[in-house]
């Protein structure tokens, strides 16, 4: 495995800035021609360990190999890799073609190799009709093209691209998460994807790692790390949940308002009477006029906000002092307006359990349902 071409391996990786610690060792195996996306809030030390496997910083400790190649001291321009950022950075008085040649021209490649590895390298991403464009003649996305052409056209064994679709408008941004993953699958080249978007981490990767102050909190497929969450951050991270605050039970969880929910599969083992988080995603969230006979897990509340997301409907209800999500189908929901008395059920099955020791966290990003 280690020295296939397009593998890259993190063993023990740590990196300081002065007292801070940005990685905390790292441990991550990536599989030649995976698409890999390194997924967290900002500080998270997603960038960090980017630009560490570019070259761009060093680790304090701890070995990095690409290719089963170890890159400690190699410079960026000596590694088998290649970096897309989320501002290209491209030389604005220069053409399409001739930014996409750069690289090649300063390796004293032949011209008429050039020439090939440029017109293959548009042909790639769809730009050769514009090889003579500069790129203050081309929308965002046609930059990013180019940006991506640029980076590809030595066929690098791994790309690694930092937020390079942070700068599109959401539908322009949508269609290139569809044509970068086309991309990667056809031409089998290891991606590194750094992101603070879970969606676009989702809709793209083949796996997801999840950092959180420094470390990997949950490394899987992404129907995984939203299916099976491994601690309450990654379930608050990774799509939205409404958490509970309580003591754990025997059957699941005591809120603190003195409600009791049960839960059928907790993703922590917490002791009873224990302090524990109980989270509930908006989408297994039932909405009902009547209440409900045959549910373990029932809140009454009133509808305090609807909103229309396509082919879902949001629905804030007020239920004692706090607010629920419910996510509900366009298509399969029964209508409900401001004002309306509701009731809110739920399956044991659809409740996890943590416990307590990320609540400051996840309760404080979830106190805005809303946003």
């Amino acid at each position: 495995m280690s020295g296939d071409r397009g593998a890259v391996e993190l063993e023990g990786v740590t990196k300081r800035f002065g007292s801070m610690v940005a990685v905390d060792s790292m441990n991550l195996l990536v599989q030649p021609g995976e698409f890999l996306s390194l997924l967290g809030p900002s500080g998270c030390g997603k960038t960090t360990t980017l630009r560490m496997l570019a070259g761009f910083e060093q680790p304090d400790s701890g070995f990095i190999r690409i290719s089963g190649q170890y890159v400690q001291g190699i410079p960026p321009y000596k590694r088998d890799v290649n970096t897309v950022f989320q501002h290209y950075a491209l030389f604005p008085h220069m053409t399409v073609a001739e930014n996409v040649a750069y690289g090649l021209r300063q390796k004293g490649v032949s011209k008429s190799e050039i020439a090939s590895k440029v017109a293959e390298a548009l042909d790639m991403v769809q730009m050769s009709k514009l090889a003579e464009r500069k790129p203050r003649q081309m929308s965002g996305g046609q930059q990013q093209r180019v940006a991506v052409a640029r980076a590809l056209v030595n066929r690098p064994s791994v790309l690694l691209l930092d937020e390079p679709l942070g700068a599109l408008d959401r539908k322009l941004r949508e269609e290139m998460q569809i044509e970068l993953k086309l991309l990667q699958s056809r031409l089998g080249i290891t991606f590194v994807f750094v992101t603070h978007d879970q969606e676009e981490a989702m809709s793209m990767s083949d796996r997801i790692a999840i950092m959180l102050d420094g470390h990997i909190e949950q490394l899987g497929d992404p129907e995984t790390v939203y299916e099976h969450p491994s601690s309450a951050f990654v379930a608050g991270f990774i799509g939205r949940n409404n958490f509970w605050q309580g003591v754990a039970t025997e059957h699941g969880i005591r809120a603190d308002d003195g409600t009791i929910f049960v839960a059928s599969r907790p993703e922590e083992d917490v002791p009873n009477e224990l302090p524990a988080l109980s989270a509930v995603r908006p989408e297994c969230i039932n909405l009902s006029a009547e209440q409900p006979a045959d549910m373990a897990n029932v809140a009454s509340g009133v509808v305090a906000g609807v909103s229309h997301f396509g082919d879902v409907l949001q629905y804030v209800v007020t239920s004692g002092q706090r607010d629920l999500l419910v996510l509900t189908p366009r298509a399969h929901a029964a209508r409900f307006a401001m004002g309306d008395n509701v009731y809110c059920s739920w399956s044991p099955d659809d409740v996890y359990l943590f416990s307590a020791r990320q609540a400051d966290i996840v309760m404080a990003d979830s106190e805005n349902l809303e946003s």
